[in-house]
């Protein structure tokens, strides 16, 4: 096989080796491999079609950022997508273990604990209250009114407390689904 020129005609172009073609844009030879890899069209080994990379240049310069959408990705942007997202996930977990360790996010054990606490005291605090309002206006309203209010009173409040119990779910929705 006979070895190719430096330059050369061929079907209507030019076709330069890389080290021309490397020299004619002011770039490395490993610089021209890069751009290969991201899709620059090269005609064959070694060998540059000028129009068609002065084309593909173009076209770059025209479109400087990535696409948004995988598809359109060349293999090389491909690449700087996914280590791109891979260095932002890296990013954030630091971020959360460096607020973790700085004392920002509380334990699960110790809220779940702390809240416990708090309801208990607070299903103390309000079990009672029906009865206790009752007893107060039991001097102002007949004795059966009386007992009406504190009734009310406790099933509502005892109702909130199921509803915290069970996570938020209104009476409602228990009674639609059957609960």
């Amino acid at each position: 096989m006979t070895e190719k020129a430096e330059l050369y005609f061929e079907d209507g172009t030019v076709v330069l080796c890389t080290r021309l073609t490397a020299a004619y844009f002011g770039v490395t030879a490993a610089t021209l491999s890069n751009w290969t890899r991201s899709g620059c069209p090269q005609l064959r080994r070694g060998y540059y079609d000028l129009k068609a990379v002065l084309d593909w240049r173009a076209r770059r310069e025209e479109r400087p950022e990535m696409p948004s959408n995988p598809e359109q990705m060349s293999a090389g942007e491909l690449r700087l997508h996914y280590d791109a997202q891979l260095k932002q996930a890296q990013f954030e977990a630091r971020q959360f273990q460096n607020r973790l360790a700085a004392g920002e996010y509380l334990p699960r054990v110790q809220v779940v604990r702390d809240l416990s606490r708090f309801l208990m005291v607070l299903k103390t605090a309000v079990t009672g209250l029906g009865r206790e309002l009752g007893l107060l206006v039991s001097p102002y309203v007949d004795s059966s009114t009386a007992r009406k209010l504190s009734h009310t009173i406790d099933e509502r409040i005892r109702e909130g407390l199921e509803q915290i119990a069970v996570g938020g779910i209104a009476r409602e929705e228990l009674d639609t689904d059957g609960g």
